[in-house]
């Protein structure tokens, strides 16, 4: 059996550099140490793609394109960017520039990769990954339904009322309450590095990260998660190998 992994990053206006590159880093280190070859695929909406730092992105497919080919991904990634940023791209696209059905293909992706009950190509999860506010996006989407599920604690707020619009039956961690400041201030103490969850009924893995920084401990979780093909049986990659890649970065790896 194969050891190809192909995933797909989804950036789009104003993402957050470090959302988008942290899990390119730590995957393509990771799957190396691991015994996996992992190529990635980035779809957009726009071409080049600026990240709120001005870095341009261009994309190796169309979002359209994606959706045509998505059971060929194992891993689907969703970065976020500053919560003003995110209800901009959803709520007033026209603002960037944006036709509104470009916007919704993006959520239609999401939504159909999270619904995917087959294995991957090569016979294993599936896993759809937001980093810091992406989960916002895949809120909307209707992709995180039914899951346990966090982001930057700026964003706690509006993933509920997202996933509210979007789906049903998500738990949203931690509990901010009212979303008053003691609910912010109690939310920055209580912060979750990352949330999982694999829903009845369906083969996608959902993993969320917190903010920004905890995309790479999320990212660093989900390499010990992959699957290798080893003697004609699948084993995890597993905690001690994840822990040398972080040694190979030089990253304290901080668990949730």
């Amino acid at each position: 059996m194969s050891n190809d992994i192909k995933v797909l990053l989804l950036p789009f206006p104003d993402f957050d550099t470090l959302d988008l590159f942290a899990p390119i880093e730590v995957l393509g280190k990771g799957a190396a140490i691991g015994g996996l070859n992992i190529t990635f695929d980035i779809a957009t909406v726009s071409q080049p793609t600026l990240s709120l730092e001005k870095l341009p992105v261009v994309p190796t497919l169309t979002i359209s394109e994606a959706l045509q080919c998505l059971e060929k991904y194992e891993i689907v990634i969703q970065p976020g960017a500053g919560v003003e940023a995110i209800e901009k791209y959803l709520e007033r696209p026209e603002e960037l520039g944006l036709d509104r059905n470009v916007v919704s293909q993006h959520l239609e992706l999401l939504l159909k990769f999270s619904q995917l009950t087959t294995a991957s190509e090569r016979g294993c999860h599936r896993v759809l990954m937001t980093i810091c506010t992406g989960a916002l996006i895949a809120g909307l989407a209707g992709a995180l339904s039914h899951s346990t599920v966090t982001t930057h604690y700026e964003g706690l707020d509006n993933l509920k009322r997202y996933c509210e619009m979007g789906g049903q039956g998500t738990k949203v961690i931690p509990d901010i309450g009212d979303g008053g400041w003691k609910g912010f201030k109690d939310a920055q103490k209580q912060m979750w590095r990352w949330a999982t969850t694999i829903r009845p009924g369906y083969g996608v893995k959902i993993i969320s990260s917190g903010g920004i920084s905890c995309g790479l401990d999320a990212s660093l979780y989900l390499v010990s998660e992959l699957e290798v093909w080893k003697d004609g049986k699948l084993e995890k990659v597993g905690i001690e190998k994840a822990h040398m890649c972080a040694r190979i970065m030089e990253y304290a790896w901080r668990w949730a």
